[in-house]
């Protein structure tokens, strides 16, 4: 197994990035708690928050400063959880009918 690409490890640390602040939706972190959460460099952070930013996966409160996941987060999140229910009420559906032919 080969070692992974410096592209890798920079994809890894921005997810790395990205996982911590999800845990911090509602109040976001200062860059300073995001490096101290993440073990990485303020420069790192600014650089890898940059990232997120221009992506639209992270914004800044503008009552703050600080950073935090964005509204597009919570829409993917919304359309995983009507993906989740839709595959729910077909899989009743499908138990209803096989239950009512045995």
């Amino acid at each position: 197994m080969s070692a992974p690409s410096q592209t890798t490890k920079s994809a890894e640390k921005v997810l790395e990035v990205l996982t911590v602040l999800l845990g911090h939706f509602t109040h976001g972190l200062t860059p300073g708690e995001l490096a101290k959460a993440t073990d990485l460099s303020p420069s790192n952070i600014t650089r890898y928050v940059a990232t997120l930013e221009e992506k639209g996966f992270v914004e800044r409160i503008p009552e703050t400063g600080r950073i935090r996941p964005s509204v597009k987060l919570a829409q993917h999140a919304v359309s995983i959880l009507r993906g989740l229910e839709v595959s729910r009420q077909r899989l009743d559906e499908l138990t209803s009918r096989i239950t009512i032919e045995r």
